[in-house]
């Protein structure tokens, strides 16, 4: 019988409850070792706070400092609607953490157009929070072996991009 290696992975999402819920439901899955919270102390403050940390780096190098000093696998990353830094961040994480492929956590106002944007900025996978919880486990896995994640409707539209 062929063993599951196990996939380190953290989640990036100021929402608490939403990142709790995750952290249970990847918990519950068989090969995966959640890490340490990549979101800094300040996390759950307003938006303008989290820009800039106490010690003067920004919320984008603050992050990839955290995400560089624990090394996951995959990263679940909050695709925020409102924020330009979600793709800054996605750039300087393929640069600076090469071997973190992250995927990306959405809502139904997530536009397809900004979805497909981030993953041409080097998203790998795109899951919606309200996904049943056993997807984020085996999403998790699929990308880890070199697979991408993203629905049928999604891939559809990423094919018609490419083709025209």
């Amino acid at each position: 019988m062929k063993t599951m290696q196990t996939v380190t992975v953290a989640i990036a999402d100021a929402d608490p409850g939403r990142r709790t819920k995750l952290e249970q439901s990847l918990r519950s899955g068989e090969g995966i070792k959640v890490l340490t919270n990549v979101m800094s102390n300040g996390s759950d403050a307003s938006v303008d706070r989290r820009h800039k940390s106490r010690t003067n780096m920004t919320a984008i190098e603050d992050m990839i400092a955290r995400v560089a000093r624990l090394n996951p696998r995959i990263l679940f990353v909050n695709l925020d609607q409102s924020a330009d830094e979600d793709f800054a961040l996605l750039e300087a994480l393929r640069c600076e953490c090469p071997e973190t492929l992250v995927v990306l956590l959405t809502d139904k106002s997530a536009g397809d157009d900004r979805i497909i944007e981030a993953l041409a900025n080097g998203a790998r996978g795109c899951l919606s929070h309200e996904s049943d919880p056993f997807y984020f486990s085996k999403a998790a896995h699929m990308v880890d072996r070199g697979e991408v994640w993203v629905t049928r409707r999604m891939l559809a539209k990423i094919m018609d991009k490419v083709l025209h």
